[in-house]
């Protein structure tokens, strides 16, 4: 190590020292006690303090920073998760990764604090646009909390970074259909169909995604259509050409094997074999 980093190091200890050292004691709004806490220089001041070597200084705040919020019993313990990981370490260093991601899982996992985390996603991607794999891990979060079409943004947003791998395509596309965008989601699959740069693997799978999600998408509109023709006659089509005849439909689709889709005027369901995921 040479001294010039040697001398960084032991400044920015110095000052975390300091501030370590310092009262950490506040009342809360409401006056109901005392808590702690967090106090650290920002991260302007510590890069100033870094004698060049602001990376070196964001790695030892990132592995004091992991030590602090490993300790479950302290107060308030994510209240500053975003400005340490975010604020102090980004403006440190805002090419490291790291930091965005841990924060964001502690914000997400343990705070249950969805939009904190997808902020401090956000920031680090608005610092490093290339970093595709934080849009990519906030779209797997938005997929654990439900919210589906948001998932989908974000996918859509990390396969779009240059150098992002190709099969995101397919993460984006399924997200779709989960949110029920069905025919958005049939586009999407298209596209992976069509895609050179897709192996024959991946093409296959979209393939087969492309039928089943076709059946669903047709079975979708019928029953749309029947529930609107049932409110308009309050009773259901006797066949699926009714759809026409009344103008609730302008064709009725075939399915993918080019067959009639099923339909049972009782119970008025539509149905076909060929959603399946068959081989192709």
């Amino acid at each position: 190590m040479t001294r010039v980093v040697l001398a960084a190091l032991l400044a920015v200890s110095a000052v975390l020292a300091s501030a370590a050292r310092g009262r950490l004691v506040a009342l809360d709004d409401r006056g109901r006690g005392s808590k702690e806490l967090l106090y650290l220089p920002n991260g302007k001041y510590l890069r100033a303090v870094s004698l060049g070597h602001a990376s070196t200084v964001a790695d030892f705040v990132y592995l004091w920073a992991i030590q602090y919020y490993s300790d479950y019993e302290r107060a308030d313990r994510y209240r500053y998760v975003e400005h340490i990981f975010g604020d102090v370490i980004g403006e440190l260093d805002p090419a490291y990764i790291d930091p965005y991601w841990l924060g964001a899982l502690i914000l997400t996992t343990e705070a249950g604090d969805l939009e904190g985390g997808l902020a401090l996603l956000d920031a680090g991607f608005a610092r490093e646009p290339k970093a595709w794999i934080l849009p990519y891990l906030a779209g797997w979060e938005c997929d654990r909390a439900g919210e589906y079409d948001r998932a989908a943004r974000y996918f859509d947003r990390a396969v779009h970074v240059p150098g992002a791998p190709n099969e995101l395509f397919r993460l984006e596309a399924g997200m779709t259909a989960r949110g029920g965008k069905l025919r958005d989601a049939l586009a999407q699959w298209r596209a992976v169909a069509d895609d050179p740069r897709n192996d024959e693997g991946a093409r296959a799978i979209a393939r087969r995604q492309i039928r089943a999600l076709t059946v669903r998408a047709d079975v979708q509109d019928l029953d749309a259509a029947i529930a609107a023709y049932r409110a308009r006659t309050g009773a259901a089509p006797r066949r699926l050409e009714d759809l026409v005849r009344v103008g609730l439909l302008r064709s009725i689709p075939l399915d993918p094997d080019g067959n009639p889709y099923a339909y049972d005027p009782g119970s008025g369901a539509v149905s076909s074999a060929a959603g399946r995921l068959l081989p192709s």
